[in-house]
């Protein structure tokens, strides 16, 4: 056996131990070499290594087998031996987060700036804001191992850098990763805020029970992650799940059926936008009750979902019926097209309303009805507003708990390293 293909079982080995003992819990020496086919006295070195590098740590004797026996020692992850920061990227604003190895956020902090200024500002304001973080005790800088960063657009993987968007338009083509690589000196791994918003489902959220899932974001604008066989999808040129680019098209065969939302849109991601079901709430209410822009002005988007007893209800749920509609077609598209296990949906828009939840399940099944597919679960995020700092954090986790042999091209593609 040649030295690289040595070295790489051995780095795979060392990463499918740790692995274990962090899914696990608690897990002694015998049970890994059980679970994992490796030698008992492999094990032993490769636990040796993780202890000395701080990764695990021995916590004390565990119960004897029924044949009796010496009691195994149990070994546990160490989890505050390691930290990743996650970086979420807006419009307006960016939130940055340092979390330990089991994705626990230990502190948060968000850096407000304006619509559309450039990377070139912003930029600074958030290093400054991580350096202040990460000063707050001496570990944080030394024991740090990545960073993950979530941005609106599409990615040029390879160049760490936005490849096109629209709500930051300013940052395409301007160095991203490097800027973080060379300041940190650890890998920087950059991802559409949509697909970490997925991962971080997948793992830790609604998705947790299926490698085969959808998950639809409903926000500033309209778009998919997609997970087959517990691998992200991403396309090409990274832009797989772009749903809000789709044409409204044929769909829109009879435009009254949405009489209130369509004002001549093209794409689904204009036509299905936050603020554009917002506004036309707003817009009915006024011409409906006859009241003044001032009057509505102030009025929210989630205390007109949720609250479905207030004096707008009746005209909520007839946009809501529209919005259920177009909806329900985007979903039964992706269940005709990829045979998902699960459809998750995302966003303020769909967590503060069960009845468009309820509505699109039964346009859904009604759309269904003569085709030879079995239902589709759909659900609703579990992590909600942490859905994408999640998913980003256990990304840049990957960096050492992810299978090395399964995600060799994913380290090529989008972890850059200094």
């Amino acid at each position: 056996m040649n030295i690289v293909n040595s070295q790489l079982i051995k780095e795979l080995n060392e990463t499918r131990i740790l692995n274990l003992v962090r899914s696990e819990g608690t897990i002694s020496r015998v049970e890994l070499a059980k679970r994992t086919r490796i030698s008992k006295v492999a094990v032993s070195d490769i636990v040796s290594r993780l202890i000395e590098a701080g990764y695990i740590t021995e916590i004390g004797k565990g119960e004897s087998t029924k044949k009796g026996g010496k009691r195994p020692t149990l070994l546990k992850l160490l989890p505050n031996n390691g930290f990743v920061v996650g970086i979420e990227i807006h419009s307006s604003y960016a939130k940055v987060a340092l979390a330990n190895l089991n994705s626990e956020i230990i502190s948060e902090n968000v850096v407000p700036y304006a619509t559309g200024d450039t990377i070139v500002h912003v930029l600074p304001k958030i290093t400054t804001l991580l350096d202040s973080m990460l000063k707050k005790k001496p570990i944080y800088r030394k024991k740090l191992i990545s960073i993950g960063i979530a941005v609106p657009g599409f990615i040029d993987y390879e160049k760490g850098e936005l490849a096109f968007a629209v709500t930051i338009h300013g940052w395409v083509q301007h160095p991203l990763a490097s800027v973080f690589s060379e300041r940190y000196r650890v890998p920087v791994l950059i991802e559409n805020d949509v697909n970490a918003r997925t991962y971080g489902e997948h793992l830790l959220g609604a998705g947790q029970d299926t490698d085969n899932l959808v998950c639809i974001w409903l926000g500033e604008g309209l778009g998919a992650g997609i997970i087959v066989d517990g691998n992200l999808i991403r396309g090409r040129y990274g832009s797989a799940g772009e749903l809000g680019y789709l044409e409204l098209g044929h769909h829109l065969t009879n435009p009254a059926l949405v009489k209130n939302l369509y004002t001549n849109q093209h794409r689904f991601g204009s036509i299905m936008r936050e603020q554009h079901l917002l506004d036309t709430i707003k817009l009915k209410i006024q011409y409906d009750k006859h009241l003044s822009h001032q009057d509505v002005e102030n009025l929210k988007l989630e205390d007109l979902l949720s609250d479905e007893q207030h004096e707008y209800a009746a005209i909520v749920r007839e946009i809501l019926d529209e919005y259920a509609m177009l909806l329900s077609i985007l979903c039964t598209d992706l269940i005709k097209t990829l045979n998902t296990s699960k459809i998750i949906l995302s966003g303020k828009i769909i967590e503060h309303s069960e009845y468009l939840l309820d509505k699109c399940r039964q346009i859904v099944q009604e759309n269904m009805h003569n085709i030879p597919f079995k239902a589709t679960p759909i659900e609703v995020g579990t992590l909600k507003e942490e859905g994408c700092m999640k998913g980003i954090i256990s990304m840049a986790l990957q960096v050492i708990f992810e299978p090395l042999l399964k995600t060799r091209s994913f380290k090529k593609a989008s972890i850059h390293y200094q």
